[in-house]
């Protein structure tokens, strides 16, 4: 029998050793990291909120986020505020809950999100005074990749547009990833809904935007995802409600 150490057992044993070590190191980095990763999170979605409330280039998110934004929670189908946490979404996996969510009818499912939940955060901007002064739905729809995800920013009249503000997508970069740019982003300020995207030049209709070109189907993407989250699906019966005079 051979005295040779490079045995077969002995190298599996050193493999496998390796491999648990390995093991132990990721899922400990992964649980102690976890918190920062949550907290980073939350501070995204904050500073796109803040974004789309006007406030820009933000140091301190949290603080600022505190001072100007009143998250509250919708159920979609009164439009009545309800006192669900805020906090409690992920607007990328809450979806899915089965308990606090439900699959659309395909016929209902215009922009292409295939479940939604029953409930929403909304978020209310206040001025230095304290009023509310614009009010900012979270948006999702699906463009030419996948989904995009956003928010929008509503005079109280809730028909005027103040800001657009789409913060992750899988859309190609120099088309549909155009809608980003703060150029075509600028052209939805002072629309009013509904809004159509239309080819060539929409000049002066209020309830028209130029489309991007060579991004045919982003921009449809972006057309139905509006039509969807404020229509009577969606946010229509909170925003109707805010006609009504209920923020006041």
């Amino acid at each position: 029998m051979s005295s040779n150490n490079e045995t077969i057992g002995k190298t599996l044993g050193v493999v496998v050793g390796l491999c648990l070590v390995c093991a132990i190191v990721v899922s400990f980095a992964a649980v102690q990291l976890r918190p920062l990763q949550q907290a980073n999170k939350i501070e995204d979605v904050q500073r796109n909120i803040l974004a789309a409330a006007g406030f820009k280039d933000v140091e301190n998110v949290a603080q600022k986020y505190n001072e100007v934004i009143d998250a509250r929670v919708v159920d979609f189908k009164s439009g009545d505020f309800v006192e669900t946490d805020p906090n409690s979404f992920d607007f990328t996996m809450t979806k899915f809950d089965a308990e606090r969510s439900f699959a659309l009818p395909k016929e209902d499912d215009l922009a292409g999100v295939l479940r939604m939940t029953h409930e929403s955060p909304v978020y209310l901007a206040k001025n230095s005074n304290g009023q509310v002064e614009s009010v900012i739905l979270p948006i999702q729809g699906y463009g030419l990749w996948g989904i995009m995800y956003g928010f929008i920013a509503l005079d109280l009249d809730t028909k005027t547009i103040k800001a657009i503000n789409f913060y992750q997508h899988n859309e190609t970069a120099g088309l549909g990833g155009e809608i980003q740019n703060p150029k075509w982003t600028a052209t939805w300020e002072g629309k009013q809904l509904p809004v159509d995207i239309v080819k060539g030049t929409a000049g002066s209709d209020v309830n028209k935007v130029d489309g991007i070109s060579g991004a045919t189907l982003t921009s449809n993407g972006v057309e139905n995802t509006f039509k969807f989250w404020t229509g009577d699906k969606a946010f229509g019966p909170f925003l109707a409600k805010v006609r009504e005079g209920a923020l006041n």
